[in-house]
Order: structure tokens, then sequence, then C-alpha cells
């Protein structure tokens, strides 16, 4: 069994992904400090890198992921690891995942 880093939280989140060549839409599944899982209807291949906007908050600005790893892929859905995040961009991710931690439903 894979032992993570951090907590993992189930989510329904839009999320924004490109790469050179396309720029396409997503919904979180799941998310992590470090990572998270998305479902589209185009996933990467493993080992191609992205740019990320996590829209994790409605009315706020998304998060931007200036770098992200695809750990794996299916059909349907991927994972990637956070590579590079802005001193900003991660605190606000640091909040909201903590925001996560606290609520009663996890």
């Amino acid at each position: 069994m894979i032992q993570r880093k951090s907590p993992r939280f189930a989510v329904q989140l839009p999320i924004r992904f490109a790469d050179d060549a396309t720029d396409t839409g997503g919904t979180i599944l799941n998310i992590s400090h470090d990572g998270c899982m998305i479902t589209a209807n185009r996933t990467p291949d493993t080992a191609t890198y992205l740019r990320l906007d996590l829209h994790l908050r409605e009315g706020e600005p998304p998060v931007k992921v200036s770098l992200a790893a695809v750990r794996w892929s299916s059909k349907s859905q991927f994972g990637l690891e956070y590579i590079k995040v802005g001193s900003e961009e991660r605190e606000r991710l640091k909040h909201f995942m903590n925001m996560l931690e606290q609520s009663p439903g996890f």
C-alpha cells in the first residue's frame, strides 16, 4: 500500500489544466497539500507537465500551480503532484487545506 505524505480530501471543484498545446477543464475529485486527482474528458499521459488553475473557492481567483507532473493516468482520471507553486499561491492552498482538515465532515 502506498503511504501518502499528506491526507487527501474528497471534493468536487473545477480546474483548468494546460500544457504547451492544449488548455482543458476538469473536476478535482480529491486534493491534498501535494497533489490532486482529476476527472476530465481529456487525460494527459503519465510524466506530462502541466500548468493548473485550481478554483478552490467561489468568488476568489484560482490558485495557480506553475508546474505539476502527471504521476498516473487512466481513461478518465489522472493524478498530479504539484512541483512548482509560488509562495503566495502555496499559502492560499495551505489555508484551504487547513479549512478542510478542520471541517466536521472530514
